[in-house]
């Protein structure tokens, strides 16, 4: 793969981490992402074309608004620069170009539920069925959609049941709705056991990260994680990791 093509990976990546930008604070607020354009959530300015290129306009601009001068969260900028090196991954991982834009897509749209369900405590439903549409069109051009069903029946199936179980004990609701919308994506297009192990993982990180507040800032049973935010993230470290498993 030559260097022209991980330069272009990379732009689009940066472009759709701007967007994603766009998504995470306008979806909560229910405003449109499509009207009006890009603004200071400051000021609420409209930011012209060329202040708002992805990383430069940031770095230029010293971190701060051209108009009103207050300070711009890192936040849009990390989330640009990661967004840009998960495509730079993809194109160097995968042998298609297909299957690279396709995770590419994918992961983007995943990180934004994690981020947007941590700071909000909720999964955003055009965003699930965004990855639904995108997943069941694409497995039906290039893959096995029998198989899709199989790895979505196989994640639901499980975390329903440790849902009513961990319900019954508790006598209160352990996860939300939204967490099975996405298992239900995330098995659709984990296709196959690895989902299991993307339960199994998101799970003992939650209580790690549960247990390491509790010490910090007291034991609370009532507190709760957005458990959608690290199923999302693991889901994409283990997409790529190809496992193969008899099951009888």
């Amino acid at each position: 793969m030559d260097i022209l093509a991980y330069s272009s990976f990379f732009i689009f990546g940066l472009i759709f981490g701007s967007f994603l930008n766009v998504i995470i604070y306008r979806i909560p607020k229910n405003i449109s992402i499509i009207k009006p354009r890009s603004f200071c959530p400051k000021c609420k300015i409209r930011i012209p074309f060329y202040r708002n290129i992805p990383l430069l306009s940031y770095i230029i601009q010293k971190r701060k608004c051209h108009n009103c001068l207050k300070s711009i969260s890192s936040t849009y900028f990390i989330i640009e620069l990661v967004i840009g090196i998960l495509w730079i991954f993809s194109i160097y991982y995968f042998n298609f170009l297909n299957e690279a834009i396709y995770f590419s897509i994918i992961s983007t749209l995943l990180i934004g539920i994690a981020i947007i369900d941590k700071n909000e405590f909720i999964i955003p439903l055009e965003l699930t069925i965004s990855l639904f549409l995108i997943i069941v069109i694409y497995s039906s051009v290039y893959g096995n959609i029998l198989s899709n069903l199989t790895g979505m029946i196989i994640g639901l199936g499980y975390l329903s049941i440790i849902f009513i179980i961990t319900s019954l004990i508790t006598k209160k609701q352990t996860l939300g709705y939204g967490d099975l919308q996405l298992i239900f994506i995330l098995g659709l297009w984990i296709c196959d056991i690895r989902i299991l192990l993307v339960i199994f993982l998101s799970a003992l990180i939650a209580l790690s990260f549960w247990i390491l507040i509790s010490i910090k800032d007291g034991f609370d049973r009532n507190r709760a994680l957005p458990f959608g935010t690290f199923l999302s993230i693991t889901s994409i470290i283990i997409y790529p990791i190809e496992m193969n498993f008899l099951i009888f």
